[in-house]
């Protein structure tokens, strides 16, 4: 246990002495992910709170009282103006210098049923996202109004009715099912990239400067040498890890565009479970990580054999986070990577069987974690890999 340390206090102060290393590891993606975050989240809102420009010619009473209904009338300016000056408005549409137009025939509420049916023009620029958004609501403004002037003209003519019934909306739930699609891609990404950062040049680096030889010909143990290594790049990626996911929490309310929005719909016994995912799960890719770099002749060779497993690591996040959760296999939770973005979805989901799950998940994560110890272990105890040129 003490050569574990010995290990440990090695490479944790060959990071933590090292204020460019604990800037770019730990403070940097905690901070850029907020920064960038919260400017996204800005940006969608500020987008989201344009005043759209609606020139309505023949404006109706009626129609107006639906759409003020639904829409924020301080977003809108509702201009009346004349049937001759429709061909200015649509050349201003056309030059995106106004939003839509609405054109209402003349005594239209005094059609009795008879003859042409009177029609309502509206001319909007596809080509603008502010202006198709507001034609999309507004033509379903345009028919409820319809449907209400055909009831005013030839009464009730429903066949049935439709009596919908819903359960009751949880708020917690439907923010839990929001989280789970996005959280555990993003807390998988960064726990690898975290561990990207630090992690070859904790061996396959020491073998590139011919270090690693010293260390070998030490009375240590080569299990206690692949323990330390493992343990101590486990924590410091664990703190970059941690660094990202208080970064997303920070600047959620801000991306959602909800000043109210925060993760108190979870407990403390869900962020106990979503830690000890997050670190069983580090122990898994530290030691795919530190494998591949034993196996790699320098820094820049264990990168190359790294790169392909974060892309594969990054399309099972995303497949499994976009995927269904109903009823999940159990198998599904000893498979390494996906056994912790399926158990981060069933925390965050509320599912009652959460706890089963990552036990599951710890069991399986730590048993592949004794297994990369002994092929780490193995590596160490091969002097073909170890001074490999």
């Amino acid at each position: 246990m003490k050569n574990i340390l010995t290990i440990f206090k090695k490479e944790w102060d060959r990071v933590i002495k090292d204020r460019r290393l604990v800037l770019m590891v730990i403070l940097l993606p905690g901070l850029l992910i907020y920064m960038i975050y919260s400017v996204m989240g800005t940006m969608i809102n500020n987008q989201t709170e344009v005043v759209s420009d609606i020139a309505i010619v023949n404006p109706q009473d009626d129609f107006r009282s639906i759409y003020e209904l639904a829409e924020d009338m301080s977003l809108l300016n509702i201009k009346a103006i004349e049937l001759s000056e429709v061909d200015l408005y649509r050349e201003k549409i056309d030059n995106e210098e106004w939003t839509m137009v609405i054109v209402f025939p003349e005594n239209l509420s005094e059609y009795d049923g008879t003859g042409d049916k009177p029609v309502v023009q509206v001319y909007s620029n596809p080509n603008r996202l502010e202006s198709s958004n507001i034609n999309n609501r507004f033509l379903n403004y345009l028919i409820a109004y319809q449907e209400t002037l055909s009831y005013n003209l030839h009464g009730d003519t429903t066949y049935f009715y439709i009596n919908q019934g819903q359960t009751e909306l949880d708020e917690n739930q439907l923010m839990g099912t929001v989280l789970s699609q996005l959280m555990p891609m993003l807390i998988i990404m960064f726990l690898f990239s975290g561990a990207m950062s630090i992690g070859p040049e904790a061996i396959a680096g020491e073998k590139e400067r011919g270090t690693i030889a010293t260390i070998l010909i030490t009375p240590i143990k080569r299990r206690e040498l692949a323990m330390g290594k493992i343990l101590s790049l486990s924590v410091l990626s664990l703190l970059s890890a941690v660094s990202s996911f208080l970064g997303i929490i920070l600047s959620l309310p801000k991306l959602i565009n909800q000043a109210d929005a925060n993760m108190a719909i979870y407990g403390f016994n869900d962020y106990l479970l979503i830690f000890l995912v997050l670190f069983s799960t580090i122990f898994v890719i530290i030691g795919i990580i530190s494998i591949l770099s034993a196996f790699a002749k320098s820094v820049k060779e264990a990168g190359s054999y790294i790169t392909p497993v974060y892309i594969l690591t990054i399309l099972v996040s995303i497949t499994s986070s976009f995927g269904s959760n109903q009823d999940p296999s159990i198998y599904r939770f000893l498979l390494p990577i996906l056994n912790s973005v399926e158990s981060l979805r069933a925390i965050m989901t509320f599912s009652p069987d959460a706890l089963v799950f990552t036990l599951v998940t710890v069991a399986a994560n730590i048993v592949y974690l004794t297994i990369f110890v002994a092929v780490l272990n193995k590596m160490f105890n091969s002097e073909k890999i170890m001074f490999a040129k």
